[in-house]
C-alpha cells in the first residue's frame, strides 16, 4: 500500500498517539511508572512510623490537601497566634510560607519573654528539617490523636467565625468556607476537622511542655530575687593593688602556677579554684580588613541639591514631618490638630539626611567594588566537584593592600588595609571601631561582627550559629560592616566602613607552654598603634597571679589598716591617705585616677538558678558567652556574699564597718554600709499570682523548642524511610525493613 495513502486513513489514530506521547513526556518520569503500576504503586509504603505503622502515596496526598487547605484559610498565621511552639509548628509544616524576618521574630519574641531557647536549637528547626512538612503532619497529628487529644467541628467552627474576618481582610465565614469548598471540592467537615487536627497537635504540646509543677518555695525564691535588693557603700582592695611589681617570681613557682590552671578558662570559679586562675586560651581568629573612613567619603560624595531636598519633602511631608498643634494658637488647652511643618523648617534636617544616606551608599559601593576585585578569582567549585580548599582560596584570593592601594590612588581618598593578629572574641568587643560593626543587608537584625568572625567552621562545636546569613569561609570576603548609627549620626568622623575575610582560627585549648606569645593587633586606621597592648603573653598572665597571689595576706592587713584609719579619722581622709600611700605602685597607668575611692552600690540583686539557664541559653551562642557567664555567676556570689552578712529580721549587719574576703574578684572589701530592701508579705502575695503564670508560660514556651524538634519528632515517632523499590530483594515492599521491625 502507497504511505501517503496509509497516513491519510490512519491519520486520526496516529494523532492519538503522538497526543498521548507528549502527554506522557509532559507529565514526566515519576508519573509515568505511576501510570503503569496501578494502585499498587500507590498503595506501596514510603516510610514507618511507631511498630508497623505506615505511609504511602495515597496519605501523603492527604496531607499535602490538608495542608493546602490550612494554607488558604491562613492555618500558619492562626498557628503563629499560639506563641513561640505555634511559630515553630509552622516552620516545619508551612515552611514554604516562611515570612521576611521569621527567625529574627522568633528570637526576638524569646528574648522579651526569657524562653530558655538557644540559637542552636532554633537553627535546628529552621535549618535542620530533613523530612518534608507533610510527613511532619502526618506524625504530629497521628500523635495527638493517639493521645487522645480532639477538637470539634463546632469548636473549629466558633472559632473560624470569629478568625476568618482577620485571616481574610473582613471576609466572612459564609464567604470563605464556600469557596474553600468548592476549591478543594471537599465538604465543611473536612475543612472544620483539618483545622481541628491543627489545633490538637497545638493542644497536645501544651499538654505535654506543661508537667512540671512550680512550688511555693520557688515561688517565693524568684519573688525574693526579683524585689529584694541590696545597696552597698565599699571600698575595694584587689590584691594586685599591693603586689610587688619589681618582684622576680622563682621560675618553678611560676611553673607549677601554670601546670596547675593552664586547663582553666580565667574566671572559671570553683573549690579547687577560689580565685578563678585560668590560662586556657580562648577561640581565636584572625583575619584581613579593608576599611574607610566616612569623613573621607564625605569629601568625594556629590552634594545634595536643594532641588533633590525640596523632592524628598515633597514625598514624605505627610509621612515624617507632621507635628501636634493646638487648634487655636491663642489657646493651648484648645483640641490638638495635625499640622505639616514647612519645607523651611526641615529643609537643613533633609539636606542632612540624603547627604548622609548618600555618603553610606558610596561607602558601600567603593567597598562592594574592592570586594569583588578580592574575589573574582576565588574558585566556587573544585575539580570533580567538590569544596574548594582552604590553599587552593589563599591561592586565589585578592590582594587586600594592593586593591586598596589602587581603590584610594583612584578615587583621591586614604584606604586602609592590613591584617590583625589573633584576637578573642573578648579583644574584638573592646576594640574600639571593632565593637561597634555589623552586617546591616541580612535579615531585619544587624548581624555584630564578631559574630560572623567567629562563624567559621574550623572553630567546630563553638562556631557561632548565624540565622540570617550564612557562616564566614575562610579566605571568602563578607561585608561591608558599619556602624548602625552611622545612618543618624551628624558626625561621622569617627565613623569607619569595612570588608574582612578570615585567614586563620584556633580553637579554644590549654597553651602548649607557659612561653606561648602572639600579637592581638588591631586596627589603628592610621593612628599609632599601642605596641604593649597590641600582644599576649601566657607568662605574663602567670606571673602577674604569682604575684597577686603572694600579696594575698598583706591586701587583708592593708584592708584592715583601712578600716581602723576610717573608724578614726573618717572615710575621705582614710581614702585620701591611701591613695597618698597606696595609689602611686596601684596604678596600671600614671595618668589614672584615684584607685581607693568610696563605691556607692545601689540595687544589687541576687541571680537565681533560673536566671542563670535563661543567660545561658539566650548568650550560649555569643562568642564571648563563657567569659560573660563567668562574669555574671561571680557577681551573683558577691551579692549572695553580702547577703549573708545580714541576720534574719533585720536590714542590716549588727555592726559596722565590715571586712569582707572574695577570692573570686581576688579583693578585700570595705563595707561603709549595706542595708537591704525586703520583700513583704503583702508585696509577695501581689505578685505570687503574677510569677506563677509567668513562669509556667515560659516553661511551656521553652519546651516547645525540644517538643517541635525535628530530630526529636523522628525519634519518639520510630520513624523511618521505606527501602527503595529498587534495592527491595525480590519479595514484598509492602513489609517493613529490618529497621521497622
Amino acid at each position: 500500500m502507497n504511505l501517503m495513502k496509509w497516513l491519510r486513513k490512519n491519520n486520526k489514530k496516529l494523532m492519538a498517539v503522538v497526543v498521548i506521547v507528549l502527554m506522557i513526556a509532559f507529565i514526566g518520569g515519576s508519573s509515568f511508572s505511576m501510570l503503569f503500576r496501578g494502585s499498587g504503586g500507590a498503595k506501596r509504603a514510603i516510610a514507618y512510623y511507631g511498630q508497623k505503622h505506615k505511609i504511602n502515596y495515597f496519605d501523603r496526598r492527604a496531607a499535602d490537601q490538608e495542608l493546602e487547605i490550612l494554607g488558604a484559610l491562613g492555618g500558619d498565621s492562626i498557628a503563629r497566634a499560639q506563641g513561640i511552639g505555634g511559630l515553630l509548628l509552622s516552620e516545619l509544616i508551612f515552611r514554604q510560607n516562611r515570612e521576611a524576618g521569621m527567625v529574627d521574630m522568633a528570637r526576638q519574641t524569646i528574648q522579651r519573654n526569657r524562653f530558655r531557647i538557644s540559637d542552636r536549637q532554633l537553627s535546628q528547626m529552621f535549618e535542620g528539617n530533613r523530612v518534608p512538612g507533610d510527613l511532619y503532619w502526618i506524625l504530629l497529628t497521628e500523635e495527638a490523636r493517639t493521645a487522645g487529644i480532639r477538637v470539634s467541628n463546632e469548636e473549629v467552627g466558633r472559632l473560624l467565625e470569629q478568625a476568618i474576618p482577620q485571616l481574610s481582610r473582613g471576609a466572612s465565614y459564609a464567604q470563605v468556607i464556600p469557596a474553600l469548598m468548592n476549591r478543594f471540592n471537599a465538604p465543611e467537615d473536612r475543612i472544620l476537622s483539618t483545622v481541628g487536627k491543627l489545633l490538637a497537635v497545638l493542644q497536645y504540646a501544651q499538654i505535654i511542655c506543661s508537667g512540671e509543677d512550680i512550688t511555693t518555695a520557688q515561688i517565693k525564691h524568684m519573688a525574693s530575687n526579683e524585689s529584694e535588693s541590696l545597696n552597698a557603700e565599699l571600698v575595694q582592695f584587689k590584691a594586685s593593688y599591693f603586689a610587688n611589681k619589681d618582684e622576680i617570681p622563682p621560675e618553678q613557682t611560676v611553673a607549677a602556677q601554670f601546670d596547675k590552671y593552664k586547663d582553666n578558662f580565667p574566671g572559671a570559679i570553683s573549690e579547687a579554684n577560689p580565685f578563678g586562675f585560668g590560662y586556657r586560651l580562648p577561640d581565636r581568629v584572625q583575619f584581613d580588613y579593608l576599611a574607610l573612613k566616612l569623613s573621607d567619603v564625605a569629601t568625594i560624595a556629590k552634594p545634595v541639591t536643594e532641588e533633590e531636598a525640596e523632592q524628598y519633602y515633597q514625598q514624605n511631608r505627610e509621612r515624617q514631618y507632621t507635628q501636634k498643634v493646638p487648634k487655636d494658637p491663642n489657646d493651648p488647652n484648645s483640641a490638638q490638630v495635625t499640622q505639616v511643618k514647612s519645607y523651611a523648617e526641615v529643609a537643613d534636617t533633609i539636606r542632612q539626611q540624603l547627604q548622609r544616606q548618600r555618603v553610606i551608599t558610596r561607602a558601600e559601593q567603593i567597598l562592594q567594588d574592592a570586594r569583588n576585585l578580592a574575589d573574582v578569582n576565588l574558585p566556587a567549585v573544585a575539580i570533580q566537584g567538590r569544596e574548594p580548599t582552604v590553599e587552593q582560596r589563599q591561592k586565589k584570593a585578592g590582594d587586600y593592600i594592593k586593591i586598596a592601594k589602587d581603590l584610594g590612588d583612584k578615587l583621591k581618598i586614604p584606604l586602609y588595609s592590613g591584617r590583625t593578629g589573633l584576637l578573642s572574641a573578648t579583644e574584638v568587643q573592646s576594640d574600639k571601631y571593632l565593637r561597634r560593626l555589623y552586617l546591616t543587608t541580612y535579615g531585619y537584625s544587624p548581624v555584630p561582627l564578631t559574630q560572623v568572625l567567629f562563624s567559621v567552621k574550623e572553630l567546630g562545636e563553638r562556631a557561632t550559629i548565624l540565622l540570617s546569613m550564612p557562616p564566614a569561609t575562610l579566605y571568602v570576603t563578607f561585608g561591608p560592616a558599619r556602624d548602625p548609627m552611622s545612618a543618624t549620626a551628624t558626625d561621622v568622623s569617627g565613623q569607619i566602613m569595612l570588608i574582612a575575610r578570615v585567614v586563620a582560627a584556633e580553637k579554644d585549648a590549654p597553651p602548649t607552654n607557659v612561653g606561648v606569645y602572639y600579637s592581638t593587633r588591631t586596627p589603628t586606621f592610621g593612628a599609632t598603634p599601642d605596641k604593649k597592648s597590641q600582644n599576649f603573653s601566657v607568662e605574663e598572665q602567670v606571673v602577674n597571679d604569682v604575684k597577686a597571689l603572694a600579696a594575698w595576706n598583706t591586701t587583708k592587713s592593708k584592708a584592715e589598716e583601712f578600716m581602723a584609719l576610717a573608724t578614726k579619722d573618717g572615710w575621705d581622709k582614710a581614702v585620701a591617705q591611701f591613695n597618698k600611700l597606696y595609689g602611686p605602685q596601684a596604678k596600671a597607668d600614671p595618668n589614672d585616677p584615684n584607685v581607693f575611692r568610696v563605691d556607692n552600690q545601689v540595687g544589687l540583686q541576687r541571680l537565681s538558678q533560673a536566671d542563670q539557664q535563661v543567660l545561658a541559653a539566650q548568650i550560649g551562642n555569643s562568642p564571648a558567652s563563657q567569659v560573660v557567664l563567668n562574669q555574671a555567676t561571680n557577681e551573683g556570689l558577691f551579692v549572695d556574699r553580702l547577703r549573708a552578712l545580714i541576720p534574719d529580721k533585720s536590714d542590716s549587719p549588727a555592726q559596722m564597718p565590715v571586712l569582707v574576703e572574695f577570692k573570686p574578684n581576688q579583693s578585700y572589701y570595705v563595707l561603709k554600709s549595706l542595708t537591704l530592701q525586703r520583700l513583704t508579705q503583702e508585696e509577695f502575695q501581689k505578685m505570687k499570682g503574677m510569677i506563677v503564670r509567668r513562669e509556667e508560660y515560659s516553661q511551656i514556651e521553652s519546651l516547645m523548642a525540644v517538643h517541635f524538634n525535628p530530630e526529636n519528632i523522628v525519634k519518639r515517632m520510630n520513624f523511618r524511610f521505606a527501602e527503595p523499590q529498587d534495592q527491595a530483594a525480590g519479595g514484598e515492599t509492602n513489609q517493613p525493613s529490618k529497621e521497622a521491625s
